[in-house]
C-alpha cells in the first residue's frame, strides 16, 4: 500500500474536499456487496477506495476536509451513510469540518434572513446547534460559521436581503458568539474565519472577530480560557492575494494571536505554486511563533472534474514549458470496451493499476441502469462505479503533485545563488527570471522572501511588502478587487489597475463558493 501521509514531511497540508457523492455512494456498495460489481484486480474489495483507512485501502492519506453543506446532518444517518469520514479512526486521521457557509449564503442550508440579525432569533440559533454539534460529532479541527461577504451581493443579496458587507459580519459575530457559549473544546478544535473582498473590508472583518482568539478576552467574555479558539480559517481575499496574506499574518504576530495557535487553513486554494508558498510560510511561523502550527489549503477538483468526464492524467513538471503542477484531460469512455482486460492508463496510480478498460467502461447500448433503462448508442459507459474509480485515482495523483512539487522546491531552491532580490519584473519575457527547469523562478524567489519578511528581526516588514510588491502580484490569482472601497487608503498607490487576473492554468481552480456548490460534491449528481 502507499502511504501518503508518510511522505508528508514537513510540507503544508492538501486536503481533499470530499464529496458526499463519494463517501454515500462507496458506503452503499460496501452495503450492498452483492448489488455492486468488485474489479478482479481489487483484493479488498470496494472497502479499498478509503484513503482514510491505514490498513485496509489501495492508498492511505489521513487528511480530508468534509463539508456540514453536503453531508448529513443528522448524525445517526451520517454515521450509516458516511461511514468513511464518521467511523475512521481519529487517532490515525484528521478532518477538517466545514461549516457549511456557503451553502447557507446560497440557500442550501436555510436560514431565516429576516430576522438573523436578531441575537435571539430562534431559528438562526437552532441552525447553528445543528451545525455546532455535527462538527463536534464529526471532525477534529472545524470553522465557526461564517456569513461570506458574497451573501450581501447580487444575486444572493436577492434572497437574503442583506444589502451591505457589514451585515454578513454582524451575523457571523453573532453566530461566533453561540459557539463560544456552547462549544466543548475536548471534542473539536475551532478556526476563527478571517474574510473580507479587499484590504479594507478584510480588517473590519479582522477587527470584528479578533477577540475570540485572544485568551484574555474570552477568559472575561465567557469565564473559561479553554474556549479560545485555535486557529484561524483564511477565506475571501485572504486566500488569494498574498500581499493580505502576509499583512494578515504580521497583524496576527503583532496583536499576540499567533502564540500556541496550531492551524491555519486556506479556504479553496488549489494550485500548486500556493501549496509551495504555504510550506515557506509554515516553516516560519513554526520556528517564530507556534512550534506546532500546521498550514493547510484545500481543493474539489478530483472530485468535481471527475464529474465533467475528465480524469488527473500524470503530473509535469516543466518550468520552460510553463507546466508545474498536475494535467487534466478527457477521462476514458467508451462502449466498445466493455469486457476489455486491457489495462489501463495512468497505472502510476494505486487505483489505476489494479483496473482494466472494462472496468471503467462497462456499459454498452441495450445495457440497463439502475433505475432499468437501456443504455443507447451514445450513453456514457459508466456506472456510479467508474466515477469513485476515477475520483479515487485523482485524489492520489493530486496529492502526488502537490508533494512532489515541495520536493522539487527544497531540492531547486539550492541549485543556484538566486534569490528575491535578483527577481526582476520583465513584463515582455517570461523566462528573465528562469532558474530552474522544474520550478516556477516566483516560487523561488518567494521561498527566500518570506524567510526575510516573517523574520521577527526584518525592521519594516510592511515596506518589505512595498517594495516586492512586483513579484507578489506574479503569485496572486483569481479575480479579486486589489484597491480599497476606502478611495483614501494608502493601498491604492501600489496599483496601477483596478483589479488583477492571473493567467489561467490547467490546474486553476474556480471560485470557492461556485465548487462548493457543484452538483458533483453532493450525493447524487449521477443517476444510473
Amino acid at each position: 500500500m502507499s502511504d501518503l501521509g508518510k511522505t508528508q514531511s514537513d510540507y503544508a497540508v492538501y486536503l481533499p474536499a470530499i464529496s458526499s457523492f463519494y463517501t454515500k455512494q462507496l458506503q452503499k456498495a460496501v452495503d450492498n456487496p452483492t448489488e455492486w460489481r468488485v474489479p478482479e484486480g481489487f483484493e479488498l474489495g470496494l472497502e479499498g477506495l478509503n484513503f482514510l483507512d491505514p490498513d485496509n485501502s489501495y492508498f492511505h492519506y489521513p487528511y480530508g476536509l468534509y463539508s456540514a453543506g453536503h453531508a448529513h446532518l443528522d448524525t445517526e444517518k451520517s454515521d450509516k451513510e458516511e461511514a468513511m469520514v464518521q467511523g475512521r479512526d481519529q487517532s490515525k486521521t484528521m478532518i477538517l469540518g466545514d461549516s457549511g457557509g456557503f451553502q447557507i449564503a446560497t440557500g442550501v442550508l436555510k436560514m431565516d434572513w429576516a430576522n438573523a440579525k436578531d441575537p435571539n432569533d430562534p431559528a438562526r440559533l437552532a441552525l447553528c446547534k445543528k451545525i455546532l454539534e455535527w462538527e463536534e460529532h464529526t471532525a477534529d479541527w472545524a470553522m465557526t460559521l461564517d456569513i461570506p461577504g458574497f451573501a450581501a451581493a447580487p444575486p444572493y443579496s436577492a434572497k437574503t436581503g442583506l444589502t451591505s458587507f457589514q451585515d454578513t459580519v454582524d451575523i457571523s459575530v453573532l453566530n461566533l458568539d453561540y459557539f463560544m457559549q456552547n462549544r466543548n473544546p475536548e471534542r473539536c478544535k475551532f478556526l476563527n474565519v478571517l474574510s473580507g473582498s479587499d484590504e479594507y473590508t478584510s480588517d473590519q472583518w479582522y477587527d470584528a472577530v479578533k477577540h475570540f482568539s485572544d485568551p484574555a478576552f474570552v477568559k472575561e467574555a465567557y469565564g473559561d480560557e479553554s474556549k479560545t479558539l485555535e486557529g484561524y480559517a483564511f477565506a475571501g481575499i485572504n486566500m488569494r492575494n498574498m500581499r493580505c496574506v502576509l499583512k494578515r499574518i504580521l497583524k496576527l504576530r503583532e496583536d499576540g494571536l499567533l502564540k500556541d495557535k496550531g492551524w491555519i487553513h486556506f479556504l479553496g486554494t488549489g494550485r500548486l505554486q500556493w501549496a509551495c508558498h504555504l510550506t515557506s510560510i509554515q516553516r516560519m511561523l513554526r520556528k517564530h511563533d507556534s512550534p506546532n502550527i500546521t498550514l493547510s489549503f484545500d481543493a474539489a477538483s478530483p472530485f468535481v472534474n471527475t464529474a465533467y468526464g475528465q480524469t488527473y492524467a500524470y503530473n509535469i513538471f516543466e518550468n520552460k514549458g510553463k507546466r508545474f503542477g498536475y494535467f487534466m484531460d478527457r477521462a476514458f469512455d467508451n462502449q466498445r470496451w466493455k469486457g476489455s482486460k486491457q489495462p489501463v492508463p495512468f497505472g502510476h496510480s494505486p487505483v489505476m493499476s489494479r483496473l482494466t478498460m472494462g472496468d471503467l467502461c462497462c456499459m454498452e447500448e441495450g445495457d440497463l441502469d439502475r433505475n432499468g433503462k437501456a443504455k443507447e448508442k451514445t450513453s456514457t459507459s459508466w456506472d456510479t462505479l467508474s466515477y469513485l474509480f476515477y475520483m479515487g485515482h485523482s485524489v492520489f495523483n493530486h496529492i502526488s503533485a502537490v508533494q512532489e512539487a515541495n520536493r522539487l522546491l527544497d531540492v531547486e531552491k539550492y541549485r543556484m545563488n538566486w534569490s528575491h532580490k535578483d527577481f526582476i519584473n520583465d513584463k515582455k519575457s517570461k523566462a528573465t527570471n528562469d532558474t530552474s527547469p522544474y520550478v516556477p523562478a516566483d516560487v523561488i524567489a518567494f521561498d527566500s522572501f518570506v524567510q526575510e519578511v516573517l523574520d521577527p528581526a526584518c525592521p519594516n516588514p510592511h515596506e518589505l511588502i512595498d517594495q516586492y510588491d512586483k513579484l507578489i502580484q506574479h503569485i496572486n490569482f483569481g479575480i479579486y478587487k486589489v484597491q480599497s472601497e476606502d478611495p483614501d487608503a494608502p493601498v491604492n498607490a501600489f496599483f496601477e489597475e483596478e483589479t488583477v487576473v492571473s493567467e489561467v492554468f490547467e490546474n486553476e481552480e474556480r471560485d470557492y463558493h461556485d465548487i462548493m456548490m457543484d452538483p458533483a460534491m453532493m450525493e447524487n449528481f449521477f443517476e444510473e
